[in-house]
């Protein structure tokens, strides 16, 4: 029985599908007789190369000929057809990959004249899997063939053909065919052959086939001999191992409402069921493709294929997902594990550890994971500041509060309470009180009261501040950048204050923090963070150190200050002379 694939196997340059660029080019040089000597045809599997070899061959061989297209009813067109014509000579270069095979079966037999028709052809098929050796010793032949000898070489890798050879031919590249156009075709085929087939179930070949005309009559044939002689959506899922549009769109709702445990029990599924995850993989890829799409273009109903319902199921996960970045950013890491997947002994551990960096950010140390993060926390920043939630927030006071000195705005903070002023008293009493009581020591202020937000500055006493203490101010310091400057506050939000020596301010970041150390250090972020350092600790140079660097920072932080060298006493004043008796 005769395969689908061979039996609608393209006879004439109009049968061909797709590939238009190269049928008009070679139908053209025919016409006009200006055929090369050399041909190199290079593309995806499946995509015609063989068959257009063949069909170059009819048109120089046609008894209609020489400047003529074929229409295969010709005894040189039927020869070439059946394989059977004494001057096409087809090679498999996989089989033939050495000199002596080159020497014996090309260079050996070349100069001889056709038997039959007006030139020969050498078709040479995956010529890419020659040897060096081998093309050099076909390359003086491709330089200057004799007279009436074509070479039409066909590969999927123009990679590792020599340079020398590719300058010495014309090259056509073969483009993966159009999903339109091998629909149709398909559908052709299925009214030749009398099968009944759903339009979906043939969607789903093509994108099955990924542009291979070839791979798509040979699923066609299997499916129609799995449904005798239709070809049902269900089982074309079944025997491709496609997923449902249901289940791709459950996983990218589930991705948008970062649903882990409805991902891993999908995952958990397909597993189950034996279907590739790899392909999966890259299915859903293609649908966020979509969602991104709808998500960024309003009006999609021209760039995307989804019509009615299904546009509708798009854009509603299109909603969850909130940005178009987002949806990039999961194609990307999509993109990712298919790379990965290809070559990891563990499939579905690759898949998960995706999922998870897409429905968690925060377990995510990208740069793309921080700008995600960073926009979910000014949304919910910008809920948070609406009227009403602020009203809702405010309770109403229960009784009357006696009036008190307010902050400064912004920050919070109060002003220290100013000193009381010295009483005077007369120099008498202040020489007989001097004279006759014990000098005593000042008392220690009263501290000042503590705001809200944070204590008093420390100004140069940061020394004698303790570990807690200095953890309690920065987290204040790092919660008031967040509430006025949500971007630049949550570059702070994994940092720690490590010492603070009265005029330093070390900070440590966590390890690989690079993209956050180089903004903490631009100028516009300075400019928001310094004001708010100053307010808690008093004027401070702001130091950042990685986790890794923060033990070295702690050591010197630790170490004693040098001994103040102390200051001479005051020469005191001598006493006035008493008053003389009256």
């Amino acid at each position: 029985m005769e395969s689908l694939y061979t039996k609608y196997r393209p006879q004439t340059f109009e049968q061909v599908v797709g590939q238009s660029h190269v049928v008009e080019t070679l139908k053209r040089a025919v016409l006009e007789g200006r055929t090369s000597h050399a041909y190199l045809f290079c593309g995806p599997r499946g995509t015609g190369k063989t068959t257009m070899a063949r069909i170059l061959a009819k048109a120089l061989m046609c008894e209609k000929g020489p400047a003529a297209l074929p229409d295969g009813s010709c005894d040189q067109c039927r020869l070439i057809a059946a394989g059977e014509h004494p001057d096409v000579i087809e090679l498999d270069a996989a089989s033939r990959t050495g000199v002596d095979n080159v020497r014996e079966e090309i260079i050996g037999r070349v100069d001889y004249a056709p038997v039959m028709g007006r030139a020969k052809v050498y078709i040479i098929d995956e010529v890419h899997m020659l040897t060096p050796a081998a093309f050099n010793a076909l390359l003086k032949t491709l330089e200057e063939p004799p007279e009436n000898v074509v070479f039409v070489m066909c590969t999927t890798d123009p990679q590792k053909i020599l340079a020398t050879i590719l300058s010495r031919v014309q090259r056509f590249d073969f483009h993966a065919i159009g999903n339109d156009e091998m629909q149709a075709h398909l559908a052709y085929v299925c009214s030749q052959e009398g099968f009944t087939y759903d339009d979906a179930a043939l969607e789903l070949v093509v994108r099955h086939a990924r542009g291979g005309m070839r791979d798509a009559l040979t699923s066609l044939e299997q499916l129609s001999v799995f449904g005798g002689g239709h070809i049902s959506l269900e089982a074309t899922q079944d025997l491709l191992g496609e997923a449902s549009g249901a289940v791709l769109g459950k996983v990218a709702l589930a991705m948008g409402h970062r649903d882990v445990a409805t991902l891993f029990a999908e995952v958990a599924t397909l597993a189950d069921a034996g279907r590739d995850l790899l392909r999966f993989t890259r299915e859903l890829a293609a649908h966020v493709r979509d969602v991104y799409v709808v998500s960024a273009v309003p009006s999609a109903d021209d760039v995307v294929s989804a019509r009615g319902e299904e546009l509708e199921a798009l854009r509603r996960e299109a909603a969850a997902f909130g940005s178009p970045d987002r949806a990039a950013r999961v194609l990307t890491i999509l993109g990712e594990a298919s790379s990965e997947m290809r070559t990891a002994t563990n499939q579905r551990l690759v898949l998960e550890i995706a999922l998870t960096r897409i429905a968690r950010p925060e377990s995510d140390l990208t740069l793309e994971a921080l700008a995600e993060r960073v926009g979910d926390l000014e949304r919910q920043v910008a809920i948070l500041a609406a009227p009403g939630a602020r009203a809702a927030a405010v309770p109403a006071p229960s009784a009357p509060v006696p009036d008190e000195p307010k902050p400064e705005k912004g920050f919070g903070f109060t002003p220290e309470a100013p000193a009381p002023s010295p009483v005077s008293v007369s120099a008498g009493e202040a020489v007989a009180e001097k004279s006759v009581a014990p000098e005593r020591e000042p008392k220690p202020a009263a501290p000042a009261e503590k705001s809200a937000s944070f204590g008093a500055p420390s100004g140069a006493q940061g020394g004698g501040r303790t570990n807690g203490d200095l953890q309690r101010t920065w987290k204040k310091v790092v919660d008031q950048l967040v509430k006025q400057a949500p971007a630049k506050g949550s570059l702070l939000l994994s940092s720690s204050a490590v010492s603070d020596d009265g005029t330093r301010l070390t900070v440590s970041l966590p390890k690989g923090s690079h993209f956050a150390a180089k903004m903490l250090e631009r100028s516009d972020v300075r400019a928001s963070v310094d004001p708010v350092v100053a307010m808690a600790f008093g004027p401070r140079q702001v130091v950042y150190v990685e986790s890794s660097l923060a033990s070295q920072a702690i050591s010197r932080a630790a170490a004693p200050a040098p001994a103040p060298v102390p200051a001479p006493a005051p020469v005191p004043k001598p006493a006035a002379p008493a008053p003389a008796p009256e």
